[in-house]
């Protein structure tokens, strides 16, 4: 007898496979915003003004009719949250065939008032071109590429790349996965400005607010690789300019604003 999945990255995975991954957003996010109700009852949604739920959803939920914008703000609504509350995030590990249905599906949900995030940028079938014909306001970075970041100079210039990207099309940069201090110095260092992982805050029954960059204290380590890597894009950046590149971003070493979304 096969084994069965022992992440949801994989139970998502086989629903695609077998073209079921429709019918099983449906059922996480039904069970997602009855738990939403439910801590909105007991109040939990009134500790934080600023407090956001995320919903992830493949491509192919985002085109079908129960996913419709209007009647999703409704739903959300019905949960005791507004739309402005919730940003929905589209997976990377479905192909897009045709982007312009998917296009109207995302725009929609941005006039109902939902922010949209491409979720895993970097590890699935989101190119460049998609990414920015879907116009997120957030990208959320794999967290293969920000695992061991600080030690590695190749994710370094992909993330580079990625953070030059989201200022053109005016997306913010979100690192996942975050375990160490010297990663999250140095992905701060090349302007990503939000995060998740275990170092700013775990999963827990009621929502809490996240670890506050503030309250880190980053040791030697993520200082030195926070001062490291500020060093290294600056002298690239004067290179770069010497070559007569005027294209190269500034970008702002440390600006104080990361935390979670």
């Amino acid at each position: 007898m096969p084994m069965r999945p022992q992440s949801i990255s994989a139970i998502v995975q086989a629903a695609i496979d077998t073209e079921r991954s429709v019918e099983l957003d449906a059922f996480l996010i039904t069970t997602t915003l009855d738990r939403v109700g439910e801590l909105v009852e007991g109040g939990a949604f009134r500790v934080d003004p600023v407090l956001r739920l995320a919903i992830n959803a493949t491509p192919a939920s985002l085109l079908d009719p129960r996913f419709e914008a209007g009647a999703f703000a409704a739903r959300v609504r019905a949960a005791g949250i507004e739309p402005h509350q919730v940003t929905v995030e589209c997976t990377e590990q479905q192909a897009v065939a045709d982007v312009g249905p998917l296009q109207q599906a995302v725009a929609a949900l941005r006039r109902a008032g939902f922010g949209f995030a491409v979720d895993d940028a970097g590890a699935g079938y989101a190119s460049f071109a998609l990414i920015a014909a879907l116009r997120p306001t957030v990208i959320k970075i794999d967290r293969d590429i920000v695992a061991g970041i600080a030690r590695d100079d190749a994710k370094q210039a992909l993330v580079e790349a990625f953070v030059s990207f989201g200022r053109r099309i005016g997306a913010r940069l979100l690192a996942e996965g975050i375990e160490r201090r010297a990663d999250l110095a140095l992905v701060k260092a090349l302007g990503v400005v939000l995060g998740q992982g275990y170092l700013l805050g775990r999963p827990t029954e009621r929502p809490e607010a996240p670890r506050s960059m503030d309250l880190l204290g980053l040791d030697g380590a993520g200082m030195s690789a926070r001062a490291a890597i500020g060093g290294r894009v600056e002298r690239a950046a004067q290179v770069a300019r010497m070559a007569g590149n005027g294209q190269v971003p500034s970008l702002q070493v440390g600006d104080g604003r990361f935390g979670s979304d």
